[in-house]
């Protein structure tokens, strides 16, 4: 029996595994993955549609402390260019028939007429130091108002020395503060002295500072928008501060005295009293055309700031790198009123339209050489911009937009700024650069304006 039972554990017996078939696997495995797929989008579209619904009141919840943003506007005036001369030929031809009936008979005077004596009123006026100090007096007065508009600031960039060790660079200018959106206040500055900034101080003093971020740049212009939060500005420094008061540059005479706040000579918080000395140049960016005048201020190469007028306002914004040839050695300043709407888009964060296109004023001698009554005259068209893809070409003249008269790239400028990013326009041109000139109708699909980096 126990020899039996020895033989049975030494018997192996032959041993059967039953193998599934592989696409049955694939059976059994499928159904579940694609419930699981299934299952996932569902949940992410569940996902999506109750965030879209619960985050703007959880956003109002959590921000119930928070002031919205109140827009920034300035009172912008856009003179018209045949309305301005209209009115010059009128004041001409008044002053014209105001000779002709104080003297009829063209220098000859009538029978019965007396010629009237010239009266010639001398006074004499004795004026001392102490009237010299007063009028320094009044314009250290104007500067000191007007002043409270500017901040100092603090660029902070990160370089490396010659041995690849990391260094800070520091570069301090000014900024003016142009509102206030109930949350943050809003300092218009130079471009390129923030641009690779890895972050930006306003200094209120030498030991207090707050945080600024970039906001919004126009490279063109070299001009941005930094923003500081309300909250990060001791009260007694921020009742200190007042919005800077945005004027008017189409009125600017020759010989008019200004003053130069910021850094006009390169050192933050200085100042500077001059005169108009020249205005009339005006100079091309894209889609618009900017009006340029000279002051006898100093100028180099760290020139920074603003000018005012003696009323406090300010009617110009000074440029390094907006010059032409003639202004090139002077203290140049772009006009306020063609740039105010500008600063106000980029204030409140709003889309630029961009048409593309870069284009001259056309003098009376041209528009007679071409035929045309008014127009543009297109020099560059920007690669890949709305102008390009819709046909426009160098040496085209825009005569029209949307059925309205095109009589300088400012008020073209003026024109498309009515309409948003994505709006179809009509645009009549007359081409120059064919052997036949021809005029065309081309539609425009404007986009906005995107900054390279």
């Amino acid at each position: 029996m126990s020899e039996h039972n020895k033989d049975n554990h030494n018997f192996e017996f032959i041993k059967e595994q039953v193998i599934v078939k592989k696409h049955k696997k694939i059976k059994k495995w499928l159904l579940p993955f694609l419930m699981t797929i299934i299952m996932a989008i569902l949940f992410g579209i569940i996902a999506a549609v109750t965030f879209c619904i619960a985050e703007p009141k959880l956003y109002r919840f959590l921000h119930k402390d928070q002031k919205e943003k109140t827009p920034i506007t300035f009172p912008t005036t856009y003179p018209d260019e045949t309305e301005e001369e209209t009115k010059v030929e009128a004041k001409e031809e008044s002053s014209d028939n105001t000779q002709d009936d104080l003297d009829p008979g063209n220098g000859q005077v009538e029978e019965g007429m007396q010629e009237p004596e010239q009266v010639i009123v001398e006074q004499s006026i004795d004026a001392d130091i102490e009237d010299y100090k007063s009028m320094y007096d009044d314009i250290k007065s104007i500067a000191y108002n007007s002043g409270k508009s500017i901040v100092k600031l603090c660029s902070i960039i990160n370089e490396k020395d010659w041995f690849g060790n990391p260094v800070e660079r520091e570069i301090k200018t000014t900024g003016l503060v142009i509102g206030n959106n109930s949350r943050e206040l809003l300092i218009l500055v130079s471009f390129d002295r923030v641009e690779d900034a890895s972050s930006i101080k306003i200094l209120f003093s030498e030991t207090i500072t707050a945080s600024a971020l970039l906001q919004d740049y126009e490279r063109e212009l070299n001009l941005a928008i930094i923003a500081v939060s309300l909250e990060d500005i001791p009260e007694i420094y921020l009742n200190s501060i007042k919005n800077a008061t945005l004027g008017e540059s189409y009125s600017i005479t020759i010989g008019s005295p200004v003053i130069a706040l910021g850094s006009p000579n390169g050192h933050p918080g200085s100042i500077d009293v001059g005169i108009v000395t020249s205005r009339g140049s005006s100079i091309s960016i894209t889609d618009n055309r900017l009006d340029l005048f000279n002051t006898d201020i100093t100028d180099n190469a760290k020139s920074d700031g603003v000018i005012i007028n003696l009323n406090g306002e300010v009617i110009g914004i000074i440029t390094r790198t907006l010059k032409d040839d003639l202004n090139k050695e002077l203290s140049t300043a772009i006009g306020i009123s063609k740039v105010k709407a500008i600063i106000q888009r980029m204030a409140n964060q709003e889309p630029r339209v961009y048409f593309g296109v870069i284009s001259n004023d056309m003098t009376e001698v041209a528009k007679l050489e071409y035929k045309v009554e008014n127009g543009i005259y297109v020099d560059v068209v920007k690669a890949n911009s709305p102008a390009f893809k819709s046909g426009i070409k160098n040496g085209d003249i825009i005569i029209e937009v949307n059925g309205q008269p095109v009589v300088s790239t400012n008020r073209f400028y003026n024109i498309i700024s009515e309409y948003q990013p994505g709006q179809l326009i009509d645009v009549k041109i007359k081409r120059t650069s064919s052997s036949t000139e021809k005029e065309l109708n081309l539609s425009v699909t404007l986009e906005a304006k995107v900054e390279e980096e």
